[in-house]
């Protein structure tokens, strides 16, 4: 019985350890850029993900630049038709910011 133990003993080590080695999608040094979606709280989550899939189908820069005027543009009539006032541009990227005392020198 112990020659038994003994050869399965390294192959439960080498299943137990196999997922530390694979290589994770996103880092913590390096996670995922998402570009913030104009007025995306006006949105609804299949339409933001329907705009993120047509930004990652765009190839080149101009095509890009084209779908977010395109974007801009229906949310803009989008928020006219209800009758508010389009108030949708983003705050910047987090984390870019005054800091943690509001730019203040000590």
């Amino acid at each position: 019985m112990k020659p038994r133990l003994f050869h399965l003993l390294p192959l439960t080590l080498l299943t137990t350890a196999l997922p530390a080695f694979a290589k994770p999608a996103t880092t913590p040094g390096n996670p995922v850029q998402r570009e913030l979606i104009y007025c995306a709280d006006q949105m609804s989550h299949e339409e933001r993900e329907a705009h993120r899939a047509r930004m990652q189908a765009a190839r080149t820069p101009e095509a890009k630049d084209a779908l977010r005027t395109a974007h801009r543009r229906e949310m803009q009539e989008r928020a006219r038709a209800a009758g508010r006032e389009v108030q949708c541009e983003p705050r910047g990227q987090p984390g870019r910011g005054q800091g943690y005392r509001g730019g203040q020198a000590n």
